[in-house]
């Protein structure tokens, strides 16, 4: 599936997500998110760049920003690309960081 450019789609919606922390072999490190984006596919993103937790947006070093919908989850379709990247992205190791990102939204409602 291809992506569409960050010109004709600059923003999505996604659910089921969650967020892993990376190690790269070359020592480099970035957080990147992972989820469903309905009505298109599973999806990784490129590195996080910014997350504003009141309004649940991510903005990526595409430039792309991601809107969270609902609580973080698992999605096939995005664990199924999650490990094809990994390979083409030469990454060494991943943690799971979804609950740091879930946390700063729930203070927010609390």
């Amino acid at each position: 599936m291809v992506i569409e450019s960050v010109e004709k789609e600059p923003s999505a919606y996604i659910i089921n997500w969650s967020i892993r922390a990376v190690k790269f072999s070359n020592n480099d490190e970035s957080h990147h998110l992972r989820g469903f984006v309905p009505k298109k596919a599973g999806r990784v993103t490129s590195a996080i760049y910014n997350f504003d937790s009141e309004t649940q947006k991510i903005t990526t070093v595409s430039g792309r920003v991601y809107t969270l919908i609902g609580p973080p989850g698992y999605c096939d379709d995005a664990e199924y690309i999650w490990d094809r990247w990994k390979l083409m992205n030469s990454v060494v190791n991943d943690i799971d960081v979804t609950d740091s990102y879930a946390q700063q939204i729930k203070k927010l409602i609390m």
